[in-house]
């Protein structure tokens, strides 16, 4: 009688703990946490079906903002998606490939250098490493992330494993995160998102001092990389050699570059010899003409394209994928075309409605625009007034 009274008792507490578990884990994804865009963007990548993103995009926040996935596939056929954070690290990026090479089957790996080519150092700031890591979900990849990486050592590891700990205080907060919270349980259900991961800023960039683009196609300037974000590019080419990835393309996107950043612009020319020695492609479109052209009218800051730039941009870089990298159309079944096309129809109101924005917004303040229900709700109502 004890033996069944003890493994009833062992059963009652078993489930008592997974069920405390399964609870904090709920808390820790959805209420519990930062919610902000990299969050909504990351989890919109892994709710994709595998094998329906032949194009991945990862590195730092000129991904988001400089390609439009839904007008990519309008116009070309293939689909994209930026699996990137706000200023990613380098230290990330092996875990980033991974977590892409995990989840989908892409037939191309476009890789922004940004995280390659800082002046100062981005490896320990600790925004820089939760944008990416907080919102990935827990698997082989994040604990070796985790692990091997010296920043996340000595912020403590703890918190990594279990951001509850550092955002439990997010509670205070409500109900102003609710509306990013009820986005994400909102796309979780739906299994799709319609803008792809694409964020802008209703905002034109105004600009006093000189600028240089008009120059840098045919600049051979070259500066020494930081030492220690050399070392990270080497290290990273290592990797990609070793895994015996060959569906990479290297680019660096366009820019306002100024006299402040014209240093950056000489490492990027450096990057590019480096890359080419582990026989890899790079794309430095702060060397071509036509992305160059842009005005200033087409970017929100100096490292960010705009909604107008980003239209540009992508009709110019989708030609340049499907005529130079082979990237035909994505074969999907209909229920992902379905998706696909609602986002297409999607992005066309969001345009227009950003648009509108941007003609109110004449004190020119910023405004973020990105996928939540709010916006959502937004786009939907002034479409129907039209």
């Amino acid at each position: 009688m004890k033996s069944k009274l003890y493994i009833t008792r062992a059963i009652k507490i078993s489930a008592l703990f997974l069920a405390f578990l399964a609870l904090m884990g709920v808390l820790q994804e959805y209420v519990l946490c930062h919610h902000d865009a990299n969050r909504l963007r990351l989890d919109g990548f892994y709710i994709e079906d595998k094998g329906t993103i032949d194009v991945a995009m990862i590195g730092s926040s000129e991904m988001y903002c400089g390609v439009s996935p839904a007008l990519a596939y309008e116009n070309y056929g293939f689909t994209c998606y930026p699996y990137a954070t706000a200023s990613s690290t380098s230290a990330a990026m092996k875990t980033q490939i991974k977590e892409v090479q995990r989840t989908q089957s892409p037939k191309l790996i476009v890789i922004e250098i940004n995280c390659f080519l800082y002046a100062t150092d981005n490896e320990e700031k600790q925004s820089s490493i939760r944008n990416y890591i907080d919102n990935v979900p827990l698997n082989g990849n994040k604990i070796e992330y985790i692990e091997t990486t010296p920043a996340v050592r000595e912020l403590g590891r703890r918190e990594f494993y279990f951001p509850i700990i550092k955002y439990h205080g997010v509670w205070d907060d409500f109900p102003a995160p609710w509306n990013k919270m009820v986005s994400r349980i909102s796309q979780d259900n739906r299994g799709y998102t319609y803008l792809k991961g694409y964020k802008t800023t209703a905002q034109k960039l105004n600009v006093k001092e000189k600028v240089y683009n008009s120059q840098l196609p045919t600049d051979e300037t070259r500066g020494e990389l930081e030492p220690r974000y050399e070392e990270y590019l080497r290290d990273f080419l290592d990797f990609c050699k070793e895994q015996q990835y060959d569906n990479l393309l290297f680019v660096r996107f366009p820019h306002i570059v100024k006299k402040e950043t014209y240093n950056r612009f000489t490492r990027s020319n450096t990057a590019f010899d480096i890359i080419s020695q582990y026989g890899y492609r790079y794309i430095n479109f702060e060397r071509d003409a036509n992305a160059m052209s842009y005005g200033v009218e087409d970017y929100y800051n100096f490292d960010h394209l705009n909604l107008y730039g980003s239209v540009k941009f992508t009709d110019y870089f989708g030609k340049i994928l499907t005529e130079k990298y082979n990237i035909g159309k994505t074969q999907l079944d209909e229920e992902n075309q379905k998706q696909w096309n609602e986002s297409v129809a999607f992005w066309h109101k969001f345009y227009d409605y950003t648009d509108y924005r941007f003609k109110q917004n004449t004190a020119n303040k910023k405004i973020e625009l990105y996928e939540t229900n709010d916006l959502i709700n937004k786009v939907e109502a002034y479409a129907a007034k039209k």
